[in-house]
């Protein structure tokens, strides 16, 4: 028996991608904010890629503590994300139980990468999650984004087959007396 494919157009699927890419991004923050409170300091793996960063292109880092910490969020939101939208291309497509066993399989896969090959500049991070005890936590929290992603695709698959040839997502075909 072969595995079901959704048929959701490419713009639809990069929609929800997207879409799940943000959730990633809010996941896995959430994900390094306990991280940092387990260490005492709740944006230390904020302050600490963002250190890395400054110090990577020749700058003081300790001078500037506050940027540091925004630096480090802002490397998190564009990492997070593009990770997110990434594994969310290679999710949504599919359906039923194939889809949650491929979510597995992406976590899992993406815990293993970062473990072993991945450079710190390109983790979701930086290097604090560079040993599993520090990337299993964001496998969970990417697990969970990535599921969660599968309820907004087929909020949209729902959607787009319920809606008429208006465009009305009810597809409700009767007119309206405002009277």
């Amino acid at each position: 028996m072969a595995a079901k494919r959704s048929s959701m157009s490419p713009a639809a699927l990069f929609d929800a991608a997207f879409a799940t890419g943000t959730l990633t991004t809010i996941g896995t923050g959430g994900a390094l904010l306990g991280l940092g409170w387990r260490e005492g300091e709740a944006g230390r793996v904020f302050r600490l890629a963002g250190r890395a960063l400054l110090e990577r292109f020749g700058f003081a880092s300790g001078t500037a503590p506050l940027s540091s910490v925004a630096l480090g969020y802002l490397h998190h939101l564009m990492v997070a994300t593009a990770w997110g939208v990434l594994l969310a291309l290679c999710v949504l497509p599919w359906r039923g139980t194939t889809r949650v066993l491929v979510t597995v399989v992406a976590a899992a896969g993406y815990v293993l990468l970062v473990t072993t090959v991945v450079p710190a500049p390109l983790r979701i991070g930086y290097a604090v999650t560079g040993s599993l005890p520090g990337a299993v936590p964001i496998g969970v929290a990417l697990a969970v984004a990535l599921l969660s992603g599968v309820w907004l695709a087929a909020a949209d698959d729902h959607t787009e087959s319920q809606g008429d040839s208006h465009g009305d997502p009810l597809g409700d075909t009767t007119a309206h007396d405002p009277s």
